[in-house]
């Protein structure tokens, strides 16, 4: 009985161990560990700062006709002022009023009495600077325009009017303004254009008239410290996967990063970045205003916005974008240092982008100096041989930027600017005579 027994329990125990086993082994081909996800960390990078369409869109030149003369300004200050004034007002339905017009006719839109012209360097979407000034119109045409004419002949009926003129296709749409607060904007504006410095129209046949200051400017020549973002900043804030991206140095003036999918050149000399990602370009385009909208969304996306850098070009065909260094509301110009931020966009995103790395922060010295008036710069620039007249699209102060070769120092040199063929060409300061000089 015992012998039987004994078999009894060890074939339970038996049975027991399989029963064991078979769940054991079940569970080992059932069980999905519950893994904890771990998300590649998104990098938060920060150069400088964000801005808006406002901040970037900027008029560079303010003209006033009134009395039979001519007054303006290129003053941020005085410039903005007219632009809080006019933010005031509400823009009413915008309409096609001439198709083709000329030359002259756009000079007599400008050089009229009782009316003041903002001049842009590129053409501006309507649709784009609805976003900057209050349109009760939703319904805008597809226009650009780079001369905004403000008429207040008839201020004294409390109607102001808005011409948009381009002066590369030859069409002017207008508008009327609501909301104009008559007495303050004569206070605001009229009265302060009184003090603004005396401008000359230069008059020529068939060609756009210049406008060009009277009298010398006063300028100031600035000297800083070069003051550099380190490239690293950019190369985690261009690339996808900014730990795989390898970097090679090309002697001791570039150094080149690539992910094998796009590239960064560091020029050391010029103080440019180029970055390209070939696998974003595309051949389908957006509208100019998309085009605006996009790069500046792009370069905000990395506060990017290291100076003060305004839109001056637009080319739709190759959805090409170019934002200009300014200081002190004068363009900034170099030869040798890159002083523009230039993106092409391309499949829902940038694939080229070019600008520079280096800040103008607090100048080390300031020396008062003095521009001969744009009147001889004009006259200078007429007298240069083979030079064409003609051919010159506007004259404008600026500066020149320069580097010093043995330390690191940039300096900002008031210069006069001749535009001719889609080109800033700087007015050498030894054709000026001893027109330029320091203030003591």
């Amino acid at each position: 009985m015992g012998m039987k027994y004994i078999e009894q329990v060890k074939s339970v125990m038996l049975l027991l161990l399989v029963l064991m086993s078979f769940t054991l082994t079940f569970s080992s081909w059932t069980y999905s560990p519950n893994y904890e996800t771990i998300d590649t960390p998104i990098l938060d990078i920060s150069i400088a700062e964000k801005k808006t369409l406002e901040d970037v869109i900027k008029p560079y030149r303010l003209l006033f006709s009134e009395n039979d003369k001519f007054t303006g300004s290129t003053s941020t200050q005085s410039i903005e002022r007219v632009l809080g004034t006019m933010k005031s007002w509400e823009i009413q339905m915008v309409e096609l009023v001439e198709n083709e017009v000329t030359v002259q006719e756009i000079n007599r839109y400008i050089n009229a009495p009782n009316r003041f012209t903002l001049f842009f360097t590129a053409d501006v979407p309507i649709k784009t600077y609805s976003s900057i000034f209050p349109f009760a119109d939703h319904t805008l045409p597809d226009a650009s325009f780079n001369r905004l004419v403000v008429d207040w002949s008839d201020i004294s009926k409390d109607e102001i009017l808005v011409y948009f003129i381009n002066t590369a296709d030859k069409k002017v749409y207008s508008s009327t303004m609501n909301n104009v607060n008559k007495q303050f904007f004569i206070n605001s504006i009229i009265n302060q254009a009184k003090s603004f410095p005396v401008y000359n129209e230069i008059e020529r046949n068939e060609n756009l008239s210049l406008y060009v200051s009277a009298s010398p400017e006063k300028t100031v020549s600035y000297t800083y410290y070069l003051e550099e973002i380190a490239p690293e900043k950019f190369k985690n804030a261009l690339f996808n996967t900014p730990s795989i991206v390898r970097s090679n140095p090309f002697g001791t003036t570039a150094q080149e990063y690539t992910d094998d999918s796009a590239l960064m050149n560091v020029d050391y000399s010029s103080k440019r970045i180029s970055y390209v990602d070939p696998a974003a370009e595309s051949e389908t385009s957006v509208t100019p205003e998309e085009l605006i909208q996009n790069t500046v969304n792009f370069v905000n996306e990395h506060d990017g916005w290291t100076d003060d850098f305004r839109y001056s070009r637009i080319n739709p065909i190759t959805q090409q974008v170019n934002y200009q260094l300014y200081y002190l509301g004068l363009p900034v110009f170099s030869d040798d240092t890159s002083t523009e931020i230039i993106e092409y966009w391309g499949k829902n995103r940038v694939y080229r982008y070019i600008r520079p790395y280096y800040i103008l922060d607090v100048p080390l010295k300031t020396i008062d100096t003095q521009l001969p008036s744009g009147q001889i710069a004009y006259e200078k620039i007429s007298e240069i041989p083979e030079m064409d007249s003609s051919t010159i699209v506007d004259i404008v102060a600026g500066y020149y930027l320069s580097r010093d070769d043995n330390q690191p120092i940039l300096s900002l040199e008031p210069s006069w600017y001749y535009l001719v063929n889609g080109s800033w060409i700087r007015l050498a300061p030894d054709l000026l005579g001893g027109d330029t000089f320091g203030l003591e």
